[in-house]
């Protein structure tokens, strides 16, 4: 199962702990930093403990420093969230 979960508040801890109980019951985890949840990917210690998800953000939001975070367009936005079965959204 593919699982995208999209982040947009400073405050993530809980999301990232319910995304993590997702990747280990086996799910694919896109996490999608947008709005006020972008700052994470500035944060290497965030970067770091999300190492089992993959990291997306717009690419008109943030052009990311790290290759953790991939700066994308809203086109693969739509992409991941197409193909994705599963989606929660930490506003």
């Amino acid at each position: 199962m593919e699982t995208l979960v999209m982040i947009s508040r400073a405050h993530a801890d809980t999301a990232f702990r319910l995304a993590k109980e997702m990747h280990q019951d086996g799910d694919t985890v896109n996490i999608f930093f947008m709005g006020r949840g972008k700052h994470h990917c500035s944060r290497e210690e965030v970067v770091e403990s999300l190492n089992w998800a993959n990291l997306y953000t717009f690419e008109t939001e943030f052009d990311s420093t790290t290759e953790e975070v991939q700066a994308v367009s809203y086109d693969h936005f739509i992409e991941l969230l197409e193909k994705a079965n599963r989606t929660f959204s930490w506003i």
